[in-house]
């Protein structure tokens, strides 16, 4: 019997880093979709100078969680994710409103899945 309690605590440890780990990045994608929202609220009403310094926020954010996320993640979709942000930047440089919109849409469906992912589940877990 005592041999097993070794691997019962393992298991445990890894179980609850599991579902740690599904609430933080559930947690910081809600940060991050809620920011772009944000940000496109202020394109929509062409405050472009004010959605580039929200958008730089969000991407500082999300920036300062990528070592954890490239630990505990497939790299493609956070690669994908990254792209979104560089061509939010671009686009919102540019003050293209059908694009930028097109772009924050994109990338916070990205994000919630994501959250998605790591989320403890069915799906997840077949």
């Amino acid at each position: 019997m005592k041999a097993l309690y070794i691997p019962i605590g393992l298991l445990a440890v890894i179980l609850g880093f599991s579902l740690w780990t599904g609430q933080y990045v559930a947690q910081r994608t809600s940060q991050w979709t809620a920011l772009l929202e944000e940000v496109d609220r202020l394109a929509r009403q062409e405050d472009w100078g004010q959605a580039e310094e929200r958008l730089k926020e969000a991407y500082a954010c999300w920036d300062a969680s990528q070592t954890f996320f490239h630990t505990i993640m497939n790299h493609d979709e956070l690669d994908q994710a990254e792209e979104l942000f560089a061509g939010a930047f671009a686009v919102c440089r540019e003050a293209d409103s059908a694009d930028f919109h097109m772009f924050l849409f994109q990338l916070q469906s990205q994000l919630r899945l994501l959250a998605e992912t790591q989320s403890l589940s069915v799906k997840n877990v077949l």
